[in-house]
Order: structure tokens, then sequence, then C-alpha cells
């Protein structure tokens, strides 16, 4: 990802503070001679008793939706986690005015994010993602524009 990101301006680089963002954001943060900051609002959506758990399993229990999303027993709704990462991005945003920042996190909440910025939440943009995918947000004041979305053509 470092390689995709290399031609790109950085002025700044936030991840989750979970490891597998955090070194993501690491190896691209040095190709900018940058820092990471690590927020923990970006982190995973907990899943509570389904953490752990494969997607089969998942897509097995008598609770799952399709094209929304499922609040497993113990876990975070989506109210939850829409809120504390979006919350997140919006101070990263307001403290980074005209600045390009690259954001490392995860899957469920990027896609929560996604949906929100589209306008299709409580239904969910359901675009096969690969893991290390790229989506580009452009921020102008209130309004968030998805400019890429889940673009992995720099994954082999």
């Amino acid at each position: 990802m470092a390689d995709a990101l290399a031609a790109v301006r950085v002025d700044r680089v936030v991840a989750s503070d979970l490891s597998r963002a955090r070194d993501t954001a690491g190896e691209i943060a040095a190709r900018h001679g940058l820092a990471v900051e690590t927020d923990r609002a970006l982190r995973e959506i907990d899943l509570g008793e389904m953490a752990g758990k494969s997607f089969d399993d998942a897509r097995a229990h008598p609770d799952w939706n399709e094209d929304g999303f499922v609040q497993w027993p113990g876990g975070e709704s989506l109210d939850a986690v829409f809120d504390r990462a979006f919350a997140a991005i919006r101070r990263i945003v307001d403290e980074s005015p005209a600045k390009t920042v690259v954001v490392v996190g995860h899957g469920g909440v990027t896609r929560i994010l996604v949906s929100h910025f589209l306008g299709l939440l409580p239904k969910l943009e359901r675009t096969r993602a690969a893991n290390a995918n790229i989506t580009r947000v452009t921020a102008e004041g209130e309004r968030f524009t998805v400019d890429q979305l889940f673009d992995d053509a720099h994954v082999s």
C-alpha cells in the first residue's frame, strides 16, 4: 500500500491502534517522513460473541442480514460504531483543513462510513473489498464525497 500511495502528497497518517492497521500505517508514514498517530475510535467493530468466528458461521446465524448490519450478542450496534468512527473522522478533518490525511482502519468500519457518505445507511455498500484496499474520500465542510471505492489494483 505504501507503494500505491508513494506519489500522493500526504500531510498526516492516522490509524486504528490495533496492530494490523498501525503496521500498515507505519509503512505509509515512513515513505512520507511522517509519524503515525493512533486513534482508538477507528478500531474494528466489536463483534461480541461472534468475535473469532468464521464468516460462514456469521452467515449461518439466524440474525444474518445480507445487505445490512447485524448487532451480535454482546457486540456494538450500528449506531455505536458509526457514532465513534464518524466522530473520529470529523475530528481528523477539522484538525487538518486543506490537508491530505491517510486514515488506516478496518473493513467493517470503512464500509459503514462509506455507506453513510453514499446515503445508504442503514443498508451497507456491499461491493467486494480486499484487505489493504484504498478508498478516497474528499471532505468539504459537512459534505463527504467518495471519489474512489475499495480500489485493490495494487494488491497482488
